[in-house]
């Protein structure tokens, strides 16, 4: 799977250099977009008790299209497929969340508390 994610990202990250528009690809934002879920939490950074908060991931097209409840707690970072109810949602389309995710880019839109929003995506190492 990660052979697949270097692939993906680091075929943007060439294509980047070039200074030229571009994008990610329908076929690899994807494939990739359930593996982002793990990514991040291989890729969190400490958490305090100021970090901790609860929001929704939701994936609005494709074939993983859908809702992803996330806590980060002190002991980590934990997801569960599934719908989200009230509370902070950040909604992506695939290719912006899989290079939101490898930290190539600051996108997704953000339903709720900001703080919460801001919070959640500044805990993660870019990699």
């Amino acid at each position: 799977a990660f052979q697949l994610m270097d692939y993906g990202v680091h075929s943007w990250d060439v294509r980047q250099g070039t200074g030229r528009a571009h994008g990610l690809s329908g076929d690899a934002a994807d494939l990739l977009t359930p593996f982002m879920f793990v990514l991040w939490q291989y890729t969190t950074s400490p958490v305090t008790p100021d970090d901790v908060c609860e929001i929704g991931i939701r994936i609005t097209s494709g074939p993983n299209a859908g809702d992803t409840h996330v806590s980060l707690t002190e002991d980590g970072f934990a997801y569960t497929p599934g719908a989200v109810h009230g509370g902070t949602v950040l909604e992506f389309d695939p290719g912006s969340f899989v290079l939101t995710a490898f930290g190539r880019s600051n996108a997704g839109t953000i339903r709720g508390e900001r703080a919460v929003a801001d919070r959640f995506l500044n805990i993660f190492f870019r990699i």
